[in-house]
């Protein structure tokens, strides 16, 4: 599939020009307009990747994961939708930061990944000081962190490993689809937020309440 690559090599500093439609992103090449490069971890089936995107055509969205199989299900959806701002990038997301150059990221979204449960396995967190600082590397200064669950335990582990690896959290929803929390919303969060995962949805179903935070270092 075209707009889906597998382990690609000497890939920072490219992917804008990958993703890019220039019918639809005609801003000017400076270092201040380039149009905002946005990576989701973990990205199951794609469906928040594809869905964000079409929302925002002037931003570009890559959702990264191991699994191609489920990442199969967004990327034919991609060439039905004909959307040239989105694709996929598979790869194993402790290696993130092979294929994405210093500051290019402009925010990273996790949503909803394998909480890791087990102590000894903290490390494979997503969300862990150990992933924090792959993170970092391909931020942008002030870039943000985005984090969306269903899991309460990883979410509070999530505040305090953030806050001690000194993130500034600037929004935290313990029950992202409240009303009275959806009336809250911003624009942008009114865009990113509605559009649900697979997970999401089967969690909703459910009952669960979806927990969300955004942070930055500052």
């Amino acid at each position: 599939m075209p707009r889906v690559w597998e382990h690609p090599p000497n890939t920072a500093w490219t992917w804008r020009e990958r993703l890019q439609n220039p019918e639809v992103l005609s801003i000017p090449p400076s270092q201040n307009q380039e149009p905002p490069l946005i990576l989701e971890l973990g990205c199951g089936t794609g469906l928040w990747t594809v869905g964000v995107g079409s929302k925002k055509p002037d931003h570009l969205w890559v959702g990264a994961d191991i699994k191609g199989a489920r990442m199969w299900h967004g990327a034919k959806l991609i060439e039905a939708l004909g959307l040239n701002n989105a694709g996929f990038l598979r790869t194993r997301l402790e290696d993130i930061e092979m294929y994405f150059g210093e500051g290019e990221i402009s925010e990273i979204w996790i949503t909803f990944p394998d909480p890791q449960p087990r102590e000894s396995r903290e490390k494979k967190r997503l969300t862990s000081p150990a992933f924090l600082k792959r993170y970092r590397k391909v931020l942008q200064d002030g870039g943000y962190l985005h984090l969306k669950t269903d899991n309460t335990a990883l979410f509070e582990y999530t505040l305090e490993a953030w806050k001690d690896n000194g993130l500034t959290l600037e929004r935290c929803i313990r029950d992202v689809h409240h009303p009275d929390e959806r009336t809250q919303r911003n624009a942008y969060e009114q865009e990113t937020l509605s559009v649900l995962t697979t997970y999401e949805s089967r969690y909703m179903a459910q009952g669960l309440p979806i927990h969300y935070v955004r942070a930055r270092w500052t």
